[in-house]
């Protein structure tokens, strides 16, 4: 080192502008560097690194570095922002002002060893510095230690939202609630940032997951397509237990677009359903090519145009209504404004009319709500009315829901879907609150609270899920008087109730019973209006047809072979109901088991020694085991906006399941600033919310309260306190 250099260090000045012990030599420039941020961080502020003073005389090394200088966070100045950058920048604010704190270390050979040695410091500030609470916040000091970036990354993988990942953490570690050291946007910088190492293999790896699960699972589908870049277009998976799943409560299914794979942006179809115990239950995404073409009875889904076109052209027979919960989730942002005060007066008469059972009381009290509220000229309104035979329920009671337009399956069914906003976890997702009830139900006991036989009946053949829904209605049914009519049908009111009631039709020889409010046909469940004339008429069971074979308990209901995978002949639940029966009486002890298991496997050789003429087939459709079964079409996709009557048809390459080695990641769409949230609207549920100024007395759109004209014009008929004093945010007029 030359003489100059080392003539810089000034010791006193060292002694004299500290009050801790700070040493002169370090072993490296690492070293200083440590040792003046745990400094700074004592001291009220931080530091980062600046020049880099190389040898470029020295031929043997000529990038050598042999004085490091360590800066203020605030030193220097902020460099101005060019105009055409100012589109693609955020707008930060500025924190340089400057400061000349600053500490030099040069390299120096003491005796046979190369040292760090200090020759300038200067620990005089132009600004305030921070308390210890207050330094705590700056970026330099808010590090997320390696143990809790595995614990974060682990608990982001199993779906934890940041909130509740920092507050495990602070549990874990016995601290108080804000004492991390480190905030939840540094939580997501991290997050963020780890996406982006080793992603250029996402694709490869989602491919590599499937295929090791149809190693495990040969049930196990999946295929997809790529586009003309060789990047991942498309993918549809469903595990066996899903596919057989669908086989039996398929017949009500939800399909939601509206949730996005976190990484790439791209759109998931989920499809989703509900079991025979009442729990959401998973059936796949975009899975349909595996189930052989069959169709539900009900859809339901967003309001997005384009699906309303595409599932009237797939499934013609399938009733497609839309989702209430999306609406509802509109009406504060639609009406709360326009009705002020009343808003919570319509809400309930809202619900009223949604709950009518006929068209014709719809039709009327929808009107008298309109002007009752004075939003004939509302465009929510007029909206909502064209879309009714979609979403009221006179419209859809004579359609099977299995309840899934409740609010309250609703969350069930939105806290279910939030598992799949990672592609990692979407494959891996499997049904196991399923297993789990249906291990319950073999040691619950069921709580009776009438002394009817029907009831014990029900409750020996039905889930306790929908025992629990038909125990109401026949606890219900005892508070219910029912009137024959001349006609032979009943009018069944309540005792307290001076309405109408309803109307029961009942065919003895048949014994078919039909109600005027048709919950069976909604619901599955008998409603109580029934169950009470069939008390009446001395039945001590219900019929079996009124006990539907979706509610039914779990023996038998799921066929576990893979092969059988499509019957919609109607003499296959005597045949399912039969085989529950036997499972129900076979498993009660050890010896009923075993003569039920030698008698069908007698059964079964005598069967497959009989012969298959064809006209004694009875529809079912099984799958020959073989390949070609694994290996799913390729998903069609449909352009929006296209016109009626015509086809517009993507071709795609279906890729072989075994020629994945060339497959890029999907093209994902690029946003500037903050990701977009996961869950983008379409339809009804997509309209504009409109934001209105909450100066009072305006309520004007188009500005807010910082530059309302109302609140220009309140504020100039305003006296002056005192011409020298100004409240905050007013101005000088003089000025």
């Amino acid at each position: 080192m030359s003489t100059e250099v080392r003539d810089e260090v000034d010791i006193d000045v060292i002694e004299l502008l500290t009050n801790v012990d700070f040493p002169q030599i370090f072993d490296s420039d690492d070293d200083a560097y440590n040792f003046y941020s745990s400094f700074a961080q004592r001291s009220g502020f931080s530091i980062r690194r600046h020049h880099v003073y190389r040898n470029t005389t020295d031929e043997g090394n000529p990038e050598t570095v042999y004085k490091r200088e360590f800066v203020c966070h605030r030193s220097g100045v902020s460099k101005p922002v060019k105009v055409n950058e100012l589109e693609s920048q955020r707008k930060r604010k500025a924190s340089r002002c400057s400061c000349s704190a600053r500490l030099v270390v040069a390299k120096e050979t003491i005796g046979s060893e190369e040292k760090w040695v200090v020759i300038y410091f200067n620990n005089v500030h132009n600004h305030d510095l921070l308390d210890e609470k207050e330094v705590q916040f700056l970026p330099a000091y808010r590090n997320i230690p390696v143990v809790d970036q595995n614990r974060i990354l682990m608990m982001h993988k199993a779906g934890c939202s940041i909130n509740v990942t920092m507050r495990l953490l602070e549990l874990e570690k016995g601290i108080d609630v804000g004492s991390l050291p480190f905030m939840d946007k540094d939580i997501r910088n991290f997050l963020q940032n780890q996406n982006g190492i080793d992603k250029q293999n996402d694709a490869l790896d989602v491919l590599k997951l499937c295929k090791g699960l149809k190693e495990l699972d040969d049930a196990f589908q999946y295929d997809y397509t790529i586009d003309e870049n060789k990047k991942l277009e498309h993918i549809i998976w469903a595990f066996g237990d899903s596919i057989r799943a669908y086989e039996s409560f398929g017949d009500v299914v939800v399909f939601d677009t509206t949730y996005r794979i976190n990484r790439y942006d791209m759109p998931l179809g989920i499809w989703l359903g509900v079991d025979n115990h009442g729990n959401s239950v998973f059936f796949g995404c975009n899975f349909l090519a595996f189930v052989k073409g069959k169709n539900p009875q009900t859809i339901l889904t967003d309001q997005d145009p384009s699906l309303k076109e595409a599932i009237a052209n797939e499934f013609p027979n399938t009733k497609h209504a839309f989702c209430i919960w999306h609406i509802l989730a509109k009406l504060p942002s639609w009406f709360s404004f326009v009705l002020g005060a009343r808003y919570n007066d319509f809400k309930s008469e809202f619900f009223k009319v949604y709950h009518l059972d006929c068209e014709d009381d719809f039709e009327q009290y929808w009107k008298s709500m309109v002007a009752q509220f004075g939003l004939s000229n509302d465009i929510h309104i007029k909206l909502l009315y064209s879309l009714r035979q979609r979403w009221a329920l006179p419209y859809l009671k004579d359609f099977f829901f299995a309840g899934m337009t409740t609010t309250g399956r609703s969350e069930s069914i939105n806290s279910y879907i939030k598992h799949f906003l990672d592609v990692g976890v979407a494959v891996q997702i499997r049904n196991q609150v399923g297993e789990e009830a249906r291990m319950r139900q073999k040691y619950h006991n069921h709580l009776l609270k009438t002394s009817f036989p029907m009831e014990e009946h029900v409750a020996s053949i039905l889930t306790p899920y929908a025992f629990g829904l038909i125990q109401i209605e026949i606890e219900l049914s005892t508070k219910y008087a029912a009137t024959e009519t001349n006609s032979g049908s009943f009018i069944v009111k309540h005792h307290t109730k001076d309405d109408g009631g309803r109307l029961v039709t009942w065919i003895e020889s048949q014994e078919s019973i039909r109600c005027s409010c048709k919950e069976f046909e909604f619901s599955g469940i008998l409603c109580r209006h029934a169950i009470r004339v069939l008390l009446m008429k001395n039945y001590f069971h219900i019929p079996s047809k009124y006990l539907p074979f979706r509610w039914r308990r779990e023996s038998s209901l799921i066929p576990r072979s893979r092969h059988i995978v499509n019957n919609n002949d109607v003499s296959s639940s005597e045949f399912h109901s039969l085989i529950q029966c036997l499972e129900y009486e076979s498993l009660k002890t050890k010896e009923r088991k075993q003569i039920a298991t030698k008698g069908l496997e007698d059964l079964i050789r005598e069967i497959k020694g009989m012969s298959e003429s064809h006209e004694d087939q009875i529809g079912l459709e099984v799958v020959p085991n073989n390949d070609e079964c694994d290996v799913g079409i390729p998903v069609r996709t449909r352009s929006k906006g296209r016109p009626k009557g015509s086809k517009a048809k993507v071709v795609v390459e279906v890729v072989s399941n075994n020629d994945e080695c060339d497959v890029g990641n999907p093209v994902r769409t690029k946003s500037k600033g903050r990701p977009k949230r996961s869950r983008p609207k379409g339809g009804v549920e997509a309209a504009t919310k409109i934001r209105h100024c909450l100066f009072p007395n305006c309520g004007a759109t188009g500005h807010d309260t910082r530059n309302c004209p109302n609140k220009r014009k309140h504020n100039d008929m305003l006296p002056n306190e005192s011409p020298n004093v100004f409240k905050k945010g007013w101005r000088n007029s003089s000025n």
